[in-house]
């Protein structure tokens, strides 16, 4: 190998060919299947591709499947069967190992471990809970205040308390003033305005809103996912801005789905009506019941909505729809605070399936899994690869 690495380094970048050399012409007629790993690593797809697959040989529990195999080829073997069929790439492992080794392209991929930050290891772990009831309420002042997961929501009135529990600042200290209430990655929480509109907020997301609405319009800001309840008022409209539209009611149910790293913006309305103006100022719809508004760069349409799958967040749970694996993928790093890295290859999956947003995510990937058996995965510290 020490040999024909050099020999694979200038043919992946680009400075040695097939009619140039007879050496690296040989060697790829005798081995197929090293001259396909060499132009796979050709692309920057490709190298992810390969990386992860190097990766996935330091799951813990690669060795047992392998021995496993070996043994069932065995088996066949000693009936009188033939015995290529399954026969596992080593090969095809050396290979990638080989290269990304030499090449020195593996880095943080070389091992079955993450480090925190304080420098320590966290090994393979299976158990990642689901999220909950947390939030963290941040002052005028600058102070922030961690919400207990006692409680589901806090309530503003005469200052600020928890839903049927204990007051957290009084009125001198909030009145007239801007408050923000953000839910951490793993986190939701429940909020009832001053003026009785009911709000929850999904995981990883930020609501600004004041202690006292003034004025003929009741505003607030959403960055994130949130479920709006808002108490009918026909003087004082109830306006809820995002990054990418202005939607504008007077006393409605509706869903507004506005996470930054998606590509489209949703709002999804159950009952009364609601107006919905994209931000960049390419259109302006007005929601019917069961439908819902997609702004992204391409301006904004209306399409008609499940409003069950719309909520199934809210409702505790996980719909899956015909969606696909990587928008599922970003929906799962909130909820369970971790960082999932998906195959190029499987990216565009589609997944059908409902679950509990309370059940461990083993299980949640388990659903995943019945779309397609070869789905695997391995679990590093708060990193999750999912290849096939």
């Amino acid at each position: 190998m020490n040999h024909l690495i050099p020999l694979l380094k200038d043919y992946i970048n680009g400075l040695l060919s097939l009619e140039d050399n007879e050496e690296l012409r040989d060697l790829f007629s005798r081995y197929p299947d090293l001259k396909k790993t060499a132009d796979e690593l050709k692309s920057e797809e490709g190298l992810r591709e390969l990386l992860l697959e190097y990766e996935y040989l330091f799951d813990a529990d690669f060795a047992r499947r392998e021995e496993d195999n070996l043994n069932h080829i065995l088996t066949h073997i000693r009936a009188g069967e033939g015995h290529n069929r399954h026969r596992k790439p080593w090969f095809r492992y050396a290979v990638v190992a080989s290269i990304v080794l030499c090449m020195g392209i593996g880095g943080y991929f070389l091992y079955p471990f993450v480090r925190d930050s304080n420098g320590t290891t966290e090994q393979f772990s299976g158990d990642i809970p689901a999220g909950n009831s947390k939030a963290i309420l941040t002052l005028a002042n600058g102070e922030e205040i961690l919400l207990s997961s006692d409680h589901e929501g806090i309530v503003i009135d005469n200052g600020v308390r928890y839903d049927g529990g204990d007051t957290l600042a009084n009125q001198d200290l909030v009145a007239h003033t801007q408050l923000v209430l953000r839910t951490p990655r793993g986190g939701q929480y429940h909020i009832t305005l001053s003026d009785g509109t009911k709000v929850w907020l999904n995981a990883e997301s930020k609501l600004i809103y004041p202690v006292t609405f003034i004025g003929d319009r009741r505003e607030v800001r959403l960055e994130g996912e949130g479920y709006f309840e808002v108490a009918p008022n026909s003087k004082k409209p109830f306006i809820v801005k995002t990054e990418r539209e202005l939607v504008e009611v007077l006393g409605t149910h509706f869903n507004i789905n506005s996470y930054t790293d998606e590509h489209t913006s949703r709002v999804a309305l159950l009952e009364g009506s609601v107006k919905v103006a994209a931000a960049a100022g390419q259109g302006v719809e007005l929601l019917r019941p069961g439908q819902q508004s997609l702004v992204s760069t391409a301006g904004i349409r209306v399409e008609a909505v499940d409003i069950e799958e719309c909520l199934a967040w809210k409702n505790g749970e996980f719909m899956f729809n015909n969606e696909s694996l990587e928008r599922i993928a970003r929906r799962l790093e909130r909820w369970y605070d971790i960082d999932i890295q998906l195959s190029p290859s499987i990216k565009d999956i589609t997944i059908w399936g409902a679950v509990s947003r309370y059940e461990d995510f083993d299980t949640v990937m388990e659903v995943i899994k019945r779309t397609d058996k070869r789905i695997t995965y391995s679990i590093q510290g708060r990193r999750t690869v999912v290849m096939k």
